[in-house]
């Protein structure tokens, strides 16, 4: 990957500037500026170093707006604790952000190879992360009117599974979807909805959580929302990049419910009501990560997102099961199995 001469100097030119509070003070001209590689963003990730220490630049390629969106959020939730990477300094008409870095090592990477109680050591401090976003920062949010009008709206959720129909079942599989299918898919996003408000990070999975000194950190909340209270929980809990083990899954669902209920929130039917609509919510976002892996292997020429797309078929048919509510929606995944097992 190269950079381009332009950017790499208002990159030095950012790392450089005096007035930053950068630990160690600014970086010199000769600092060295390398891509990273991204995720599944069109954003920018630079490293700018002088060993032993560094920092990384966000590059927005949209609007200003987004970018101020991302430094907003990321201060309002530094300010509650929640550990996201600090701030140096920004150059708005260039759309840069410098910031700390946290290294490389993303949580499904950092998972590979641990056994059972390390791996839901990790969780559980992701979990009670998640607790604070919903309980604590959700009050600051709403006393404070953060997020106001970005709430995550029945419209929105069927949006993701338009998306998961264009990309995922139209282009990808080649298929028509069966009768019911938008009845279902309708049914589910006002279920969806009608969960409890909460500070939604909306993509809350093991490659947007980087794991420093054994600590994890969040990153990519800028497209944060007020929103359905088990949509994070089932994005971390449901995740195709790293599946867990039911077993697993289920203690984690079990001690999330309790620290919650120990903050006040409750769920229509108890335990029982949480587990409904938290197998409601993993649909929604399985059909939203499957539409996103066939789009960002197919048409974005990202290959490596298309090996998640067993692993997220297996958790929208194993939520199908557990619900038996949505028959036509669980008809269309069978038929996805089928395609995907004539491509292999």
């Amino acid at each position: 990957m190269s950079i381009d001469s332009r950017l790499r100097e208002r990159i030095l030119r950012l790392g450089g500037d005096p007035a930053a509070e950068i630990p160690g003070g600014p970086f010199g001209r000769d600092a060295a500026v390398s891509p990273i590689a991204g995720g599944g963003s069109d954003r920018g990730f630079y490293r700018i170093a002088e060993p032993p220490r560094s920092a990384v630049v966000l590059h927005e390629p949209g609007a200003a707006e987004e970018l101020k969106r991302y430094i907003a959020i990321g201060d309002f939730l530094r300010e509650d604790g929640i550990p996201v990477p600090a701030f140096f300094a920004s150059d708005d008409e260039a759309r840069l952000l410098l910031m700390e870095d946290l290294g490389d090592r993303r949580l499904d990477e950092t998972l590979v190879g641990l056994g059972p109680e390390e791996e839901l050591s990790f969780y559980r401090e992701c979990v009670g992360i998640l607790v604070r976003l919903q309980t604590s920062v959700t009050r600051r949010m709403i006393e404070r009117g953060i997020l106001a009008d970005r709430l995550f709206t029945v419209d929105l959720l069927l949006g993701e599974t338009e998306y998961f129909e264009r990309e995922m079942v139209r282009r990808y599989a080649g298929l028509e979807p069966p009768p019911g299918w938008n009845d279902e898919r309708r049914r589910l996003a006002e279920a969806v909805a009608a969960q409890p408000v909460v500070f939604m990070h909306r993509d809350f999975q093991s490659r947007n959580i980087m794991v420093r000194d054994g600590i994890p950190r969040i990153v990519d909340f800028q497209t944060a929302y007020r929103g359905p209270a088990l949509y994070d929980a089932a994005s971390l809990l449901k995740d195709p990049y790293h599946p867990l083990p039911a077993g697993t899954r289920k203690t984690l669902k079990m001690e999330l419910y309790y620290r919650l209920t120990d903050h006040g929130f409750s769920v229509d039917g108890g335990f029982e009501g949480y587990r409904e609509q938290f197998t409601l919510a993993g649909l929604q976002r399985n059909m939203q990560a499957l539409a996103a892996f066939a789009f960002l292997g197919d048409v974005k020429g990202k290959p490596e997102f298309l090996r998640s797309i067993p692993s997220g078929l297996d958790l929208l048919e194993e939520g199908l099961a557990e619900s038996g509510r949505f028959p036509a929606i669980a008809s269309l995944a069978a038929m996805i199995r089928d395609h995907i097992s004539e491509r292999t």
